[in-house]
């Protein structure tokens, strides 16, 4: 491959900004959002087609747990194929789920403000402040961050049957999270909102119109993004010291960091596609999916409606 080729293909990821910035500016300027529907085939374009990109779901736990509406979902049909249907809204097992995304604009913006200032209202001054510290996507990231994966599965691998409710050395994922990113046209976007992406356009006269893409924490190692992703907050569980045990082992430490994987200054789909991708390839598959915990819940949820 020459450099003439690599310069085409720089350059059609450009086009493709452009052409997104124009249509986020169209729907920026009409009464009603379709961001889910413009982001859409932008991280379909980027991702293997192993992925199936989702729109506006909820996430759901077998402890019972719901999120709020998710924009966006990255998520496995392969190995988790269980998409729960409630008439048009599907719900979908928080162990399929690779990325959630909320795609923002100055009219939803408006709304989690609104809805900020009317939970304030029923706070006491002390909370108040706490809720104004924690920013108008605190509860949406919450929504997500509270579900919980369960080592409940009881699958055929290469070289045995494996229970994952016996924990046993070797096992690299004991609670799995998703990609956190934030998709956005309001005037000024939040880099310290606890979002793992942040991708913006500021539509704003006298500025020049592009994508912003900040990422935190692109200066970690790719092993501590690793732990954050496959063994998340395990101190919510019963059994936290056990799966603590498990934690660490294993893990080869790298150098390696997201901020390798830019290209250029001004490239921002084509680093993303490099860093987004190299995230997803650090939770590889979908923790093995729990039926019988799925099964518990539901059996829970038809005795509390009896």
């Amino acid at each position: 491959m020459n450099s003439k080729v690599m310069t085409k293909l720089v350059e059609n990821y450009r086009n493709l900004e452009r052409t997104l910035i124009t249509e986020l500016w169209i729907d920026e300027s009409s009464n009603t959002s379709s961001a889910e529907e413009i982001w859409q085939p932008v991280f379909k374009r980027i991702i293997p087609t192993k992925y199936s990109v989702e729109k506006n779901v909820y996430i759901i736990d077998s402890y019972q747990g719901v999120s709020e509406k998710v924009s966006l979902a990255v998520y496995d049909e392969q190995y988790t194929p269980y998409i729960f249907n409630y008439g048009t809204i599907k719900y979908i097992p928080i162990e399929a789920v690779f990325a959630v995304v909320l795609c923002e604009n100055k009219m939803l913006r408006k709304q989690l403000e609104e809805k900020q200032n009317d939970q304030q209202e029923q706070l006491g001054r002390a909370q108040q402040k706490q809720s104004e510290t924690l920013g108008v996507y605190t509860p949406w990231l919450k929504s997500i961050q509270e579900l919980k994966t369960d080592m409940n599965a009881y699958v055929r691998i290469q070289t045995a049957l494996l229970d994952t409710n016996i924990l046993s050395p070797g096992q690299t994922q004991t609670s799995t999270r998703p990609i956190t990113i934030l998709c956005t046209t309001a005037e000024k976007a939040d880099l310290a909102s606890g979002f793992d992406i942040i991708l913006s356009v500021c539509f704003k006269e006298g500025e020049q119109e592009e994508i912003h893409k900040h990422i935190s924490c692109e200066d970690a190692e790719l092993h501590t993004w690793y732990e954050s992703l496959n063994h998340y907050n395990l101190d919510r569980y019963e059994n936290k010291e056990e799966l603590k045990d498990l934690k660490g082992k294993g893990i080869q430490s790298t150098e390696r960091t997201l901020k390798d994987l830019n290209v250029g200054k001004n490239n921002v789909l084509l680093s993303l596609m490099f860093q987004f991708n190299q995230l997803l390839m650090l939770i590889n598959n979908p923790i093995f999916f729990p039926h019988q915990s799925y099964v518990r819940a539901f059996n829970r949820g038809g005795e509390m409606s009896e």
